[in-house]
């Protein structure tokens, strides 16, 4: 007796789960299906649910189907619109003329197509935004705003995307006239913030009213993202010249940078330089030594910011505004020293930034004023921004707050020992 091969074949239900493997063979067989019955799978689900539980269920897979939530939203030529279909099958109804349905059957039928055809416009569409590296209080930027239309044969026409803020739209948008299916288009709106410190963009909001304007369709997408604003940046070259820091360097000072010929080692200080260690030195007698190096001194300047809150308040005009002044002129100043050589530190109540070059430490400096905030006055008394001892002889630039505008001291800091 030979042996026949039985194949297995696989069933794919309406959820999408794989059903059980089946034999042909074993399978009973089924009544062919009358012209107006439901397909099988959906009758033998339908018949096992209570009524409730089928509404449920269509409405979940609704749910599915329209995430995000859209919103509609009539425009005035919709709402014109509407308004003379609703008129015109008044009067087709009352006066029962064929040439009026047909008309009326028309006009819904644009109203259902511009529903379907806005609908397919918004889906499978991938967005990326793309923010600038550093941007500044009061300056302009532009935010890039990426689609890419994921259909494979269908493009997204007339389309509308804007950044949201807490929920609202911000006052720009990006609009992109054609998507074509399976390609990628950007472009940028420009904007400005007034002020300094983190922003928060809540979500993204896609729009159309394709093809016919009828009806504006908008999804929102939760795409939350932070932008860290800098201070404004003011001149401050002359400033600086007008301080006395040239002046101030060409003294000889105790601190010595990694410019130059190399002259000893010392053992390691806080506040130095990692880069500085020498590891073979330091390996063999189990502490941490440094390098020192001769000439080019005096390279080294920290730039105190006065952040204590003034006792008075200047007549007609905001509590903070000076402080920011000085917040400004501190990162105007600290930029203007990188760009002429300069090692640069901050220092501020909340803390202390040792002396770097750099892009990379100008963006460390930038960071931190842009989230300093003003020290209540209560503690105006506590004194000036503390410095580590190994800062001993390094010129120090304070900004000090001014009732119209904010000034800049040179001074040289000197390390009080304890006795």
């Amino acid at each position: 007796m030979s042996e026949g091969v039985c194949e297995g074949v696989c069933v794919l239900r309406g959820d999408g789960e794989r059903g059980a493997i089946r034999s042909p063979s074993r399978q009973s067989p089924t009544p062919p299906a009358s012209r107006w019955s439901l397909p099988l799978p959906l009758t033998r689900t339908l018949a096992g649910l209570s009524p409730e539980a089928n509404v449920a269920s269509l409405g979940s897979r609704l749910r599915r189907w329209f995430r995000p939530p859209r919103r509609f939203r009539l425009t005035r030529e919709g709402k014109w619109f509407i308004g003379a279909t609703l008129v015109l099958g008044f009067a087709a109804v009352n006066g029962g003329i064929n040439l009026l349905f047909l008309i009326f059957g028309m006009l819904l039928c644009l109203l259902l197509a511009n529903g379907v055809l806005s609908e397919a416009c918004l889906r499978r569409l991938v967005v990326t935004r793309r923010l600038p590296a550093a941007i500044h209080a009061g300056s302009p930027f532009l935010v890039g705003i990426a689609v890419r239309n994921a259909k494979k044969r269908i493009p997204t026409f007339s389309l509308e995307a804007e950044d949201l803020v807490a929920g609202k739209p911000v006052d720009r948008r990006c609009f992109y006239l054609k998507v074509p299916a399976g390609r990628e288009q950007e472009t940028a709106y420009r904007r400005t913030l007034p002020r300094r410190g983190i922003h928060c963009l809540s979500g993204l909001r896609l729009s159309t009213r394709f093809p016919f304007g009828l009806l504006r369709r908008s999804i929102d997408l939760d795409t939350p993202a932070e932008l860290l604003v800098y201070p404004a940046l003011v001149p401050a070259a002359d400033a600086v010249l007008c301080s006395g820091l040239a002046e101030m360097n060409d003294r000889p000072s105790t601190v010595r940078t990694r410019r130059g010929e190399f002259e000893s080692l010392r053992e390691f200080r806080p506040g130095d330089d990692p880069r500085d260690i020498h590891w073979r030195t330091s390996a063999r007698r189990g502490r941490c030594f440094v390098r020192q190096f001769e000439g080019d001194t005096g390279r080294l300047v920290v730039v105190a910011l006065d952040d204590a809150q003034p006792k008075s308040p200047p007549p007609g005009g905001e509590p903070s505004a000076p402080f920011e002044a000085a917040v400004s002129l501190a990162a105007s100043a600290a930029l203007v020293l990188l760009r002429q050589g300069y090692q640069v530190g901050l220092a501020t109540s909340s803390g202390f930034l040792a002396p770097g070059a750099g892009n990379i430490h100008a963006s460390h400096i930038l960071r931190s004023l842009a989230l300093v905030e003003m020290r209540p006055a209560a503690e105006a008394g506590t004194g000036s921004p503390s410095l580590p001892a190994a800062m001993r002889g390094v010129a120090i630039l304070r900004v000090l707050q001014g009732p119209q505008t904010p000034r800049l001291q040179t001074t040289r800091f000197v390390a009080v020992r304890p006795s």
